[in-house]
């Protein structure tokens, strides 16, 4: 009796490592990025939009430090 519990216990467990393995697969490839190529433009294309909007907080910060300094000086 205990040997056929340890094997329906085992074979439950297998079941469930496949099924996971299955539902694993499928979400994988349901939440998969694009191709290399579409993926690359894509980090290129937020690299470059990203180096934008950090020059232009750059100039900005740049633009109240000098005002500041100015504010200062004239002080």
């Amino acid at each position: 009796m205990a040997v056929m519990a340890s094997v329906r216990r085992t074979s439950t467990y297998v079941g469930v490592a496949l099924l996971g393995g299955v539902v694993g697969a499928i979400v994988g490839l349901l939440v998969a990025p694009g191709p290399g190529g579409e993926t690359r433009r894509r980090i290129a294309r937020y690299s470059i939009e990203d180096q934008e909007r950090l020059l232009r907080q750059a100039e900005m910060g740049s633009d109240v430090l000098n005002d500041e300094i100015d504010l200062a000086a004239s002080a």
